[in-house]
């Protein structure tokens, strides 16, 4: 009978250690998993200690969290917030840049979530990375920026991936140049805020090395603006040459509300395909009304090479649908222009606007062209 009870004993205690390492293990999961319940006055300061500790958060789906600070973003850090809601007045995200040539912060990813404003948006930018690589944004609601504002900035930045997104801005604004999406040149007129606090103010002359985006994908959006998505450029000559490269718009639903639907400045080779672009700027008498506009400004030799891939698009626009045009004399390399469905306010001949002063090769097919007026 001794023996008997030993063994139960002893397979007790085998037993509770078991759960204890079970319990344990959960333990651990749970703090690795960084899950941030929601608690309205500490959100940011919460969320920010678990990305600071762990480099991962996940919100609570469901949950609505309040943020009175903005969240800063480095290397290796991921939000997943499938299903939460996240009211900001501020800039919600930033990177804070401390070197250049894309290597401020790599890996970064945010998967989901409601990011909103309740009012009529902050008037800057609600997502911005500068001197950043590796950056996935996926399945997003972006609606806190206003319309005079940016959703997303990306500043110097490569390998940028922008996937299944709704992004609208918000209140009123009468610029034409705004766009939900920017992708900008890292220098002191188009990137001022490098200049001021949280930003390290003693390396803003490092950090305005005038570098351009390369390798930017924008897949699956619905995005609405003042402008759509613009690659942006800079009229002064410390960084009119600037050029970006590699950008792919596919599969997006893109409006301009007072301006073009998708502007590429200074842009060595894109791909945009199977999108619906708009301008819903009135009339036909100037660039804002274009439903895709290209152009350069620059005087890179590498323009020479690039190549651009207009297919399968349905683009609205007031004075061209599309147009591909070099102010600097320097030629294009390559456009491709096909399959697509275009209508133009100002008629079907001037539709299109790719000629050989601009480009070397030109092909132009099998588009299906009309007219359109306005509401």
């Amino acid at each position: 009978m001794k023996n008997k009870n030993i063994v139960t004993c002893k397979r007790a205690v085998w037993c509770g250690l078991v759960l204890a390492a079970i319990l344990s293990f959960y333990k651990v999961e749970n703090v690795q998993a960084g899950i941030v319940e929601a608690n309205g006055d500490t959100d940011s300061y919460n969320i920010q200690q678990e990305l600071n500790e762990t480099g991962s958060v996940t919100l609570v789906k469901g949950a609505t969290y309040r943020l009175y600070n903005s969240i800063i973003l480095s290397s290796n850090m991921s939000i997943e917030a499938d299903g939460a809601t996240i009211i900001c007045e501020k800039p919600i995200a930033f990177n804070i840049p401390e070197t250049v040539d894309y290597n401020a912060a790599k890996n970064i990813s945010i998967n989901g979530g409601i990011w909103k404003s309740e009012y009529e948006g902050y008037y800057g930018s609600s997502f911005k990375f500068t001197h950043a690589s590796d950056i996935k944004l996926t399945n997003m609601t972006i609606k806190a920026a206003n319309l005079s504002g940016h959703s997303i900035e990306l500043v110097a930045c490569k390998n940028v991936v922008i996937d299944g997104c709704d992004i609208a801005g918000l209140g009123e604004s009468e610029s034409l140049t705004e766009e939900a999406i920017q992708i900008d040149i890292a220098f002191s007129r188009t990137a001022p805020y490098l200049s001021s606090i949280p930003f390290k103010t003693d390396l803003a002359e490092t950090l305005w090395n005038n570098a351009g985006c390369r390798n930017i994908t924008i897949k699956n959006n619905k995005i609405e603006g003042n402008r759509g998505v613009v690659a942006n450029h800079t009229k002064y000559e410390e960084a009119i040459n600037t050029i970006h490269e590699n950008i792919t718009i596919t599969d997006n639903k893109i409006t301009g509300l007072k301006g073009e639907g998708v502007v590429l400045f200074n842009t060595k080779s894109a791909t945009v395909k199977n999108n619906k672009i708009k301008s819903l700027r009135k009339g036909i008498s100037d660039a804002y009304t274009v439903g895709l506009h290209i152009a350069t400004f620059s005087n890179d030799k590498a323009l020479k090479k690039a190549v651009f891939k207009i297919s399968g698009n349905t683009i609205y626009g007031g004075r061209q649908a599309v147009m591909v045009y070099s102010h600097s004399g320097v030629k294009f390399g390559k456009a491709l222009i096909e399959k697509n469905k275009l209508f133009c306010k100002a008629g079907k001949d001037v539709a299109i606007h790719a000629k050989e002063q601009s480009i070397n090769k030109v092909v132009i097919k099998s588009n299906n062209i009309k007219t359109y007026k306005d509401k």
